[in-house]
């Protein structure tokens, strides 16, 4: 009686065990279809968004073409036809349907790339779409659809000398994005909405199905199911799928996902409608393991009955299958705490494994300038990089580490000194080397160390990790919570007291000058925020943040536009001023401006505002028109930190801005960076295409001055001329 008790207990565990089990595994396999497809959409939307930039890229590049420009403004169109190649179009070869139009000042059609015609009548065309553009000429790139198809549009405005002579217009068909899909298993259609479909009348590439427009060419493997189904396929909302079956075979098929395709006013134009061909065999995986469920059901009701008929036999068996089950769930559950890129473990695995290390200090580094490598060479080789640094440590290492955040890592070491000095050896003595990318780079990292105690080590890292982060040339910052609240505090105590009594700490304004490229003089003075304590100067590194977090921005600005003023008072001489997003959401900058000017016997000619480039970019209306205002009233107006991030060009043509002041990050290492040297130049050529002088700070050398006066820049700033200092 005891042993068949035994036994169905045993029995019960032992089902209770499989199921578990295979309800985990079937929940991996649909985790697995969620990440797969969740993946294919967020390509498929990059894959957009990327074209859209492409064709703008062209646009732009052609625009600035010298012959190009010579046959627009000598207006002799012939040469389009008959000699001139668009040497353009050969980095560009994977748009087959690319196509470009060239329109005079007046609005008229004066070339198309697609034609053969020449300057006939059926070429000079009027395009009362292009009014207000040929008013004020503008870059603008959107997705549209027309009586032609539905395309990618980029239209710039073309200059000579700063004369506006016409519009080139480039277009880009879907098919790329299609034919990169299709190397993947992913067959698409781009389907125009039925009020588009409508005013299509010229079918060159796609074809008409019932109500709809299919703009590409479908390919055979899924003609039949677009044929059949379309109304279904657009009616798929976008965080919805379908599953097709091919061929009556169910477990043979494709998951069908329906991205909208919007313009810039949020206008549906289409359905970009993706066949996912299950190369995995999720679907047939999922089904099985339901079946096994199903089975393992049945066969556990005649193995209680065996079992129960021959207790003895089986109990080896039982053991067996027993330890085998807590293999496999002990592989699942390795698969569920492992990272899918790095195969790192995951954080919430850092959490479990933490309490067995009680003895160990806990590292945690992150690579330097990742998010820069991602910008220039793209999130497959930022992903790739990232699983060469895991490999690479954990072969050092001897044991795996975990992935806390994209490029930030942690492990338990006891010996961290000396395993900090390793990962700096290995990675500066052998650079990743991506042979398929032809890259080379020698990464480095920032380090923070904190003991394995208490619940929120990955706090404490991550405030010591920022600090490293400030401190390049320290080896780790090691996490003590006393020093950190105590400089917090401190600085925080300092600035009130500079604020609003000047006992202990006063705010004064540094100078530096920025010089003439051409004439070695000096043209004006930055303005330069310090804190001065006793006879010790801090830089805004120790309270800018501080002053953020504390809410103090708009009167540090007060305290630096006020004691400048002074420094000038009654003469002619230039000077900046730095001004903050928080400056301009109290409303009240302009009429202090105006206040300190008047008292000081100051004219807004002589002040030049320097605003970063975030404000242009993303700033509010209220901002926008705060910063014209201080415009029309005569104050200048520069962009500060200029490439940092991503500036929206119409904000700064609408602004009128007068300065452009290239980043450091790319002016100090101009003669050695070669990815510097162009962008600096990029930077140049866009801002004088609209007028705008620039500067360049960080001239910390002769070479590089060198090259700042070859690219045409104006004006310079950095210590090879002059340090911050107290008095003009």
């Amino acid at each position: 009686m005891k042993n068949q008790k035994i036994l169905y207990i045993f029995s019960f565990i032992f089902v209770i065990l499989l199921i578990t089990f295979f309800i985990i595994e079937r929940d991996y396999i649909r985790n697995s279809q969620q990440y797969f497809i969740e993946t294919i959409k967020q390509e498929i939307k990059i894959l957009i968004d990327s074209t859209k930039i492409e064709t703008f890229d062209i646009a732009k590049n052609l625009s600035i073409d010298k012959k190009l420009i010579k046959i627009i403004k000598d207006k002799n169109y012939n040469a389009l036809y008959n000699t001139y190649k668009f040497p353009i179009y050969n980095n560009y070869k994977k748009f087959e349907n690319m196509g470009v139009n060239i329109i005079d000042t007046k609005g008229f059609i004066r070339y198309r790339s697609w034609s053969k015609k020449g300057l006939n009548k059926n070429l000079l065309k009027y395009r009362p779409d292009l009014v207000e553009f040929l008013k004020n000429p503008h870059f603008k790139v959107d997705i549209i659809s027309g009586v032609f198809d539905i395309v990618f549009k980029a239209t710039v405005p073309v200059f000579d000398n700063k004369k506006f002579i016409g519009i080139l217009e480039v277009t880009n068909h879907f098919n790329s994005i299609v034919d990169k899909l299709k190397s993947q298993n992913i067959y698409s259609a781009v389907i125009l909405t039925k009020e588009k479909s409508k005013n299509i009348r010229f079918n060159n590439y796609g074809e008409k199905i019932g109500n709809y427009f299919v703009s590409n060419k479908i390919d055979d493997k899924i003609k039949h199911y677009i044929t059949k189904n379309l109304e279904t396929y657009v009616k798929i909302k976008p965080n919805e799928v379908h599953y097709v079956v091919k061929n009556g075979d169910f477990f043979d098929g494709y998951y069908v996902i329906n991205i909208p395709i919007k313009n810039n006013n949020n206008q549906l134009l289409g359905y970009f409608v993706a066949f996912i061909e299950d190369t995995y065999y999720l679907k047939e995986k999922e089904v099985f393991l339901d079946i096994i469920m199903i089975i393992i059901s049945i066969l556990f009701i005649i193995m209680w009955y065996i079992a129960y008929r021959t207790n003895k036999k089986n109990k080896k068996l039982i053991k067996t299958l027993h330890k085998e089950v807590k293999k496999q769930i002990s592989e699942k559950l390795e698969l569920i705490y492992t990272d899918n890129l790095t195969k790192a473990y995951k954080k919430t695995k850092f959490e479990i494994d933490k309490k067995q290390h009680n003895n160990h200090y806990v590292i945690m580094l992150n690579i330097k300038n990742f998010s820069k490598i991602n910008e220039l060479y793209g999130f497959k080789t930022g992903d790739e990089i990232l699983k060469i640094v895991v490999k690479r440590i954990e072969h050092l290492l001897n044991s795996k580490i975990y992935r806390i955040h994209a490029d930030e890592f942690v492990f338990f070491n006891k010996n961290y000194k000396r395993t900090i000095k390793n990962i700096k050896y290995l990675f500066i003595n052998d650079p990743i080397k991506l042979q398929k990318d032809n890259l080379n780079l020698r990464l480095s990292f920032s380090f923070a160390v904190t003991k394995n105690r208490g619940d929120e080590i990955l706090r404490q890292l991550s405030i010591a990790l920022k600090e490293a982060k400030t401190k390049p040339f320290r080896e780790f910052v090691y996490y003590k919570p006393k020093e950190v609240k105590k400089d917090f505090i401190k600085f925080n105590s300092l600035l009130y007291d500079a604020i609003f009594s000047q006992e202990k700490a006063t705010l004064i304004p540094y100078f530096q000058g920025i010089i003439d490229n051409f004439t070695g003089k000096v043209i004006k003075y930055e303005t330069l925020a310090r804190l001065k304590v006793d006879d010790k100067i801090y830089s805004p590194f120790f309270f800018l943040d501080i002053a953020k977090s504390s809410g103090f921005l708009f009167e540090i600005t007060k305290i630096m536009i006020d004691n400048a003023f002074a420094k000038i008072a009654n003469t002619d001489i230039q000077l900046s001023i730095n001004i903050t997003e928080d400056d301009l959401l109290t409303f009240q900058l302009k009429n202090y401006l105006l206040v300190t000017l008047e008292k000081y016997n100051l004219k807004a000619e002589q002040i030049t505002l320097e605003i970063l480039e975030g404000i242009t970019s993303n700033s509010t209306r209220n901002n926008i028109t705060q910063l014209k205002d201080l415009k029309e009233i005569g104050f200048k107006i520069a962009i500060d930190d200029f490439g940092v991030e991503y500036s929206n060009f119409e904000r700064i043509q609408e602004l009128d801005i007068d300065f452009i002041k290239i980043d450091g990050k790319y002016i100090k290492n101009i003669d050695k960076d070669k990815k510097s040297y162009e962008i600096t130049k990029a930077i140049t050529s866009f801002a004088h295409s609209l007028d705008i002088k620039v500067i360049a700070e960080f001239v910390e050398n002769e070479e590089v001055y060198k090259i700042i006066k070859e690219l045409g820049i104006e004006y310079s700033q950095g210590y090879y001329f002059s340090k911050p200092k107290e008095e003009i």
